[in-house]
């Protein structure tokens, strides 16, 4: 059965794919999660999130935390109306994601997170 199909035939979970919210001094950009020294701030666009988003439509939605300079705060009142989320993390900034995904599950306690 192809995605797509499942799509049609199944409930899809309201997901949030999520680029979390950086912490201070780390701009999640490319010279941040990458061993590259940068002399502007640039980010790479989440194609790893933004290509799922893409197949479930309606049901999902893309935050880019970093690139929006989100804070948490604003970030938790879009991600309560979810049902699942899907965090990018990376090594630099696995510590902080965890705190994320810990926030989520604290005002949404019945939400499935996973990186």
């Amino acid at each position: 059965m192809s995605v797509s199909t499942l799509i049609q035939t199944e409930k899809a979970l309201k997901t949030l794919f999520l680029n979390p919210p950086s912490f201070e001094g780390f701009d999640g950009g490319a010279g941040a999660r990458y061993q590259a020294k940068r002399e502007i701030k640039s980010f790479w666009y989440p194609t790893w999130l933004a290509q799922p988003a893409a197949i479930l439509g309606e049901s999902a939605k893309l935050l880019d935390c970093p690139a929006d300079e989100m804070p948490v705060e604003k970030c938790m009142k879009i991600a309560k109306s979810f049902d699942l989320a899907i965090l990018h993390t990376s090594t630099p900034s696995f510590r902080n994601d965890i705190a994320v995904a810990e926030r989520l599950k604290q005002e949404r306690p019945g939400i499935k997170v996973g990186f």
